[in-house]
């Protein structure tokens, strides 16, 4: 059964979720997953070297098709994302999975489908590569314990994105990184090749003793780390996401409703957004942010309980 969603590392797991039991309902013993896109760039094939290692998805792809309804009226006027039924597209022969309109609106992600049971230990079948572990392993025992530091794209913290016109400044990062290393965790800065000017052109001028790897590893790598790390503090993304999963204690950002994250259209979703999909056995271990409403020492505090 060919299935379609979203192009994101975090909006593709966030329907891996539910796939298999929709696979069932149907009949259906083969998934084959294409994900919304149009083209063949970096960003554009980011999440199929995630989704491979899920061993349960037949195979994974691109499919030259918008996860949206009307691409010349992308949003709505309440500024969600206007996304094609949930269901069988037209002209493609594939089940849409779009639970990203739900989680915009904050409706919990088990409550997308309800009809369809929900599997929250599906990023626990991420196959990591032996010497993936083993590297993550030695990088503690090199370091000792750690906090993975995600900061996002510099578009995201400065013009268009979660964080447009700096709400949190990468002062406060440097802040947030002192905080933690008072409480003996080392800083490891991951991220992709396309993520590292915020770093080099923002972060590095403050003279930050961090670890960074930005654009070094690929994701299944960045996910072992991620696995063995303390902490994971990130901007709102798939490394969040699939931290909060892997039971890392994780505090990630989100925007304030109302506060567009872009100057080129109004788009803004439900503040719940920020924790509507997290597993319900890992909530305790998730310290959801909103920006320009948390500051370091909230980070920190939060980080206390799971210091080793």
């Amino acid at each position: 059964m060919r299935f379609f969603a979203p192009q994101g590392i975090g909006d593709s797991l966030w329907a891996l979720h539910k796939v298999r039991a929709i696979a069932a309902a149907h009949g259906a013993d083969r998934i084959d997953l294409l994900l919304a896109s149009s083209g063949s760039d970096e960003i554009q094939r980011r999440s199929l070297p995630f989704l491979e290692r899920f061993p349960f998805l037949f195979s994974v792809g691109l499919a030259n098709h918008t996860c949206l309804k009307r691409p010349d009226a992308p949003l709505t006027p309440d500024g969600y994302w206007d996304y094609v039924a949930d269901g069988p597209l037209k002209g493609i022969d594939v089940y849409c999975l779009m639970p990203n309109a739900a989680l915009e609106r904050g409706i919990r992600l088990e409550d997308w489908l309800p009809e369809f049971s929900i599997d929250w230990n599906t990023m626990g079948e991420f196959s990591f590569l032996e010497s993936e572990t083993r590297y993550a392993e030695q990088l503690r025992l090199n370091l000792g314990p750690f906090a993975v530091f995600y900061l996002g794209p510099e578009e995201g913290n400065t013009t268009n994105g979660h964080n447009r016109g700096g709400l949190w400044s990468p002062q406060e990062w440097a802040d947030l990184s002192r905080l933690l290393e008072g409480m003996g965790l080392q800083i490891v800065g991951v991220g992709a090749a396309y993520d590292k000017s915020y770093f080099e052109r923002h972060l590095k001028p403050l003279g930050v003793n961090w670890r960074s790897f930005i654009g070094e590893w690929h994701i299944g790598q960045t996910l072992a780390v991620v696995k063995a790390a303390s902490l994971t503090v990130a901007y709102q993304s798939g490394i969040g996401i699939c931290s909060h999963y892997l039971g890392t204690p994780t505090a990630q950002w989100w925007r304030a409703k109302g506060n567009s994250a872009s100057t080129r259209a109004y788009i803004s979703f439900e503040e719940s957004m920020a924790h509507c999909w997290t597993n319900p056995l890992h909530r305790s271990r998730y310290l959801p942010l909103i920006y320009g409403r948390c500051s370091p020492a909230d980070i920190a505090a939060f980080a206390k309980g799971f210091v080793p």
